[in-house]
């Protein structure tokens, strides 16, 4: 005669059949539980295998593309290889309050595989991803330079910085100017500090309006160093006194931002 085991629990006994088969319903709620976590892990994985990486970074969470703007985003998923995940297979899976991850082994183009991380947050009644670890590399960390702008692009933002800047001396007024700071500078100045910078500019009223019909002689080349700054540097040819600068931009959502400024002219100079 066959004996089935019984368990004490509590105020009751189970037998180990009814324990299996809550066993059952516990893990099959825990994955339905987390179903949406894995799903958004998945849209946005396919999304890069399908090479829609453009559509896959509007999908991101705020905090992965204050990151990354779209260029280095795009970069950065090529550099790693996510751009080759053909599929996936998860092993665990969690949420708690507003967090959520995936884990599990993706299967590439070529039949590799790699372990994959993926982190999401909930915003805007969505789950959204904000970080991903593949192949043991954090995608944060992946920092592709960003392209130099092109000699006329160059020229251009030398001017527009440069008359912007003399403007802000003739008005003796550099509010409009310290607008189009990075917010890395705006933290560690104000107009005011900007204008006692400049001090000597507006106590002998130089005016440097002229550049505006010169073409500059950059040199050396624009640039991105290796902090990812990019410096854009030379002077302009202008009827005495020549005006010579070097400008630094930092990259931000998309754009450069001024994040420093030196300019001369004639045998005087201010930084």
């Amino acid at each position: 005669m066959k004996k089935g085991w019984l368990i004490g629990c509590g105020a009751g006994i189970l037998s180990a059949g009814l324990l299996a088969g809550l066993g059952v319903l516990i893990v099959g709620g825990t994955f339905a539980l987390t179903r949406p976590v894995v799903d958004a892990s998945e849209q946005f994985l396919d999304l890069l295998g399908q090479g829609r990486v453009a559509e896959a970074y509007a999908s991101a969470a705020d905090g992965l593309r204050s990151q990354h703007d779209e260029a280095l985003f795009s970069g950065a998923v090529r550099q790693l290889g996510l751009t080759d995940y053909t599929s996936v297979s998860w092993h665990s899976r969690q949420i708690e309050n507003q967090e959520g991850i995936a884990e599990g082994t993706v299967t590439t183009r070529s039949g590799d595989t790699r372990s994959v991380s993926v982190r999401l947050v909930r915003e805007r009644d969505r789950w959204a991803v904000v970080g991903v670890r593949y192949g043991g590399v954090e995608l944060a960390s992946v920092q592709s330079p960003p392209p130099v702008p092109s000699e006329a692009e160059s020229e251009r933002m030398a001017a527009e910085t440069l008359l912007g800047f003399n403007r802000a001396v003739r008005d003796q007024d550099f509010t409009a100017l310290y607008s189009t700071l990075s917010e890395v500078w705006k933290k560690e100045t104000t107009p005011k500090q900007l204008q006692a910078t400049f001090q000597e500019f507006l106590d002998k009223e130089i005016d440097i309006a002229p550049i505006k019909d010169v073409k500059p002689r950059l040199a050396p080349p624009p640039a991105v160093n290796d902090k990812g700054v990019l410096v854009i540097a030379g002077r302009y040819p202008t009827q005495s006194p020549q005006v010579g600068f070097e400008l630094k931009y930092a990259r931000e959502r998309g754009g450069w931002k001024l994040m420093a400024i030196s300019v001369s002219v004639g045998e005087g100079a201010a930084e």
